[in-house]
């Protein structure tokens, strides 16, 4: 049976403890009821969650982000870190814990200083990881009534980055590459064929699901195959979106150094088209 002792009490819910010399955050309702520093608990059913890092530089980091502010806002941010990898079964990351832990804590400072950061690519992150997002919508909501803040929608978008970076299993930064490369995409063929972009579409959010599943095989070295007699019929039915793909493979290329084949080009004219015509009825 583990032993754990208390070096601090947030509140009813959470403790810190010390166990094997190694510092760990408990998670249960009631755990923390009439405890003191000092106290030694043993394993109980109170306990619902233990996070314990083992990794020196991710655990400094960890406690010295508990010491950046107050103990309910700690208190809501565990919280909610547990609400996320509770949902998504995510155990044992402890980058991901402290990565997620951190962000909520700086942006919680961001937003109480009235430093708001606009996110360029918050409708793209939103049709992207739909899951994500309607959890990162639920704890920016929690966050928002248990602190009495006011976190924008932005912020929706940048912890659904961080979610779906972990679900997908790659890094925030790739990520938000992706999401760029799709908003960019986006704005391209808004330019080009000068039209506004229904975001809200069933088009669009095709267009979206096309663009991730293509810089997926595009990753992994994947290729499409079209038949050139279509692929020359597309060329010339729909030249100008065609050119607009053109131009969207050309800035992906450039962007993550991959080869791209013709194929690529004729699904994604077809996705533009669709989506510019869809565009110009609304």
């Amino acid at each position: 049976m583990n032993t754990y002792k208390i070096t601090k009490v947030l509140n009813n819910n959470v403790i810190i403890c010390k166990h094997d010399d190694t510092e760990v955050v408990l998670v249960g309702k009631g755990i923390g009821f009439n405890k003191k520093t000092g106290m030694l608990i043993q394993d109980v059913d109170t306990i619902e969650k233990v996070f314990q890092l083992q990794n020196k530089s991710q655990q400094d980091h960890y406690l010295m982000l508990m010491d950046q502010t107050n103990e309910e806002e700690i208190r809501v941010v565990i919280e909610s870190v547990q609400i996320i990898l509770s949902h998504f079964n995510i155990e044992n990351n402890e980058s991901f814990i402290v990565s997620l832990t951190d962000h909520l804590i700086f942006a919680l400072k961001r937003v109480k200083k009235g430093q708001l950061i606009s996110n360029p690519f918050l409708s793209e992150t939103k049709y992207s990881y739909p899951e994500a997002y309607q959890i990162a919508k639920r704890v920016v909501a929690r966050l928002n009534l248990q602190l009495n803040v006011a976190f924008p929608e932005d912020e929706v978008g940048f912890i659904a980055l961080h979610i779906a970076s972990q679900i997908e299993d790659v890094s925030v930064e790739n990520t938000k590459q992706v999401t760029e490369l799709i908003n960019r995409s986006v704005r391209l063929i808004e330019h080009d064929r000068q039209v506004r972009i229904d975001v809200t579409s069933l088009q669009y959010q095709r267009f979206i699901r096309h663009m991730h599943f293509l810089l997926q095989r595009l990753k992994k070295g994947e290729r499409s195959t079209i038949e050139l007699s279509f692929e020359n019929l597309l060329k010339a039915q729909y030249p100008l979106c065609y050119n607009v793909a053109v131009k969207i493979i050309k800035m992906i290329q450039s962007q993550m150094d991959v080869e791209v084949y013709e194929a690529e080009v004729a699904y994604l004219t077809m996705h533009i088209q669709q989506l510019v015509r869809t565009s110009q009825q609304s």
